[in-house]
């Protein structure tokens, strides 16, 4: 195992790697409880055995299978009220790494998930810690379906199902870290609209109608955009309507 990735300039310059844990997220927070950490610190896992999503949700994966890791990012120039940033940066960054082998089917799907036509291939778990009104700390963690067959979730799907070969996961961790560098400075250049471009145009369902599950109803509607504080904007009729994390979902 690698202990440090060569081609990105920062990111993966530190790795921890551990045969299996809870959580890669759950061991990058307890590295920094102890001691500052260098930006770019890579905790990376062959087995996480209580891997988190969103909202409490949890990660199925097979041992020695898949890419889970996290990374330790400092993004003190982010409002703790413009977070979504992150989300924005990282599923691009995942989208870049796998579209030479997936193509036009890849999309991401809001607010953090990454889909191969209407299956869930990956997802990311962003953990905060805020200093005033800023972004002091940033665990971003990462889980993506490589090499496993079988799921028992219905819509999950693996690169190796689709392309029919197996991934090198080091390897894909680290085309993940070099992409997401690249990203990462374009945020810190303050050139959001690039990105939010770039985002959108590559968005799971973006300007196509579909039906949705709101609180008491379902509706038809059309995804248009996503707020700067990463609330999703589904125009139904001629009405827009804003959705937090869980407060929408898909049909």
């Amino acid at each position: 195992m690698h202990k440090f990735f060569a081609k990105p300039h920062f990111l993966g310059k530190k790795v921890i790697y551990l045969s299996h844990c809870h959580s890669t997220n759950e061991t990058a927070a307890a590295l920094l409880k102890e001691k500052p950490q260098i930006e770019g610190t890579t905790v990376i896992t062959n087995h996480q055995t209580n891997g988190k999503g969103q909202r409490g949700s949890t990660w199925e994966s097979e041992a020695g299978k898949n890419a889970t890791f996290s990374v330790i990012l400092k993004p003190s120039m982010v409002a703790a009220n413009q977070q979504f940033q992150l989300h924005l940066i990282t599923t691009l960054a995942i989208h870049a790494a796998l579209f030479p082998f997936l193509g036009k089917k890849l999309k991401i799907k809001w607010p953090n998930d990454i889909y191969y036509g209407d299956r869930k291939l990956g997802g990311i778990l962003i953990e905060n810690s805020l200093k005033g009104h800023a972004i002091e700390a940033s665990i971003v963690g990462i889980g993506l379906n490589v090499n496993q067959k079988t799921f028992n979730e219905p819509k999950a799907i693996s690169l190796t199902e689709i392309v029919g070969d197996e991934f090198e996961v080091n390897e894909l961790i680290e085309q993940i870290l070099i992409q997401l560098e690249k990203t990462y400075l374009v945020l810190r250049s303050g050139d959001m609209k690039k990105l939010k471009s770039q985002y959108l145009r590559r968005l799971y369902r973006y300007m196509s109608k579909a039906n949705y599950e709101i609180p008491g109803r379902t509706v038809k509607g059309t995804i248009v955009g996503v707020t700067d504080s990463g609330h999703l904007q589904l125009k139904e009729d001629e009405v827009t309507h804003e959705f937090d994390f869980k407060e929408v979902s898909y049909r």
